[in-house]
């Protein structure tokens, strides 16, 4: 018997016709996404050239200085104020630190063993009239009355030898006079010729040079 020889396939290719230039079809291919490393690439591209378009308007501009508001002290003012004031603080306490240990050192323990006496409560007072208080002392008050004192107050004023250097002023001056008019008289006091004779020749002396 013969053998039947295998019938061959028909090729299924089919054959794409040209398409005339100038004339597009009614279906549009889609475009292919890109992949993610481009995508990446083009994203720091864009970065790069933004950081380098800052960086030359910043250097192309010069800074602005701020100056201070009119009204309101500066901050460099405001400091040296606050530091004035601090200063100060700290001085004035140490001055009054400094004060009270020298207080303290001067005056503590330290006490004298000597008792102060007071005369007391006084028993007169101080406007009181001489007259009353010494009506016992006839001579007082004949002082009083030449030195032309009327209070207690008044009295109080004096020292004891002020005192006796106005009161016996007077007597010394009346005592001079005598001396004198004596002596004109050619008379003198008991051992006082040597004063007379003095006197005498003294005012032959002044009549003399008149």
């Amino acid at each position: 018997m013969s053998k039947k020889k295998p019938a061959k396939k028909k090729s299924t290719k089919t054959t794409r016709t040209a398409r005339p230039a100038g004339k597009t079809g009614s279906r549009k291919t889609a475009a292919k996404p890109a992949s993610g490393k481009a995508a990446k690439k083009a994203a720091s591209a864009k970065k790069k050239t933004a950081a380098a378009a800052t960086k030359k308007s910043a250097r192309g501009k010069k800074p602005v200085k701020k100056g201070p508001i009119k009204g309101r002290p500066s901050r460099t003012a405001t400091k040296k104020t606050q530091a004035k004031k601090t200063a100060e603080s700290t001085a004035s306490r140490v001055t009054t630190k400094r004060k009270g240990v020298r207080r303290a050192t001067t005056t503590s323990g330290i006490r004298s063993n000597r008792t102060t006496r007071k005369l007391g409560r006084s028993q007169i007072p101080i406007d009181a009239p001489l007259d009353i208080v010494f009506q016992n002392d006839q001579t007082a008050r004949e002082a009083f009355v030449f030195l032309a004192i009327h209070t207690i107050r008044e009295l109080e004023q004096f020292e004891p030898d002020e005192l006796v250097r106005r009161l016996t002023s007077p007597a010394k001056q009346t005592v001079g006079r005598i001396r004198k008019i004596l002596a004109m008289n050619n008379r003198s006091l008991h051992d006082d010729e040597v004063f007379a004779m003095e006197f005498k020749e003294r005012l032959a002396q002044t009549h003399a040079m008149k």
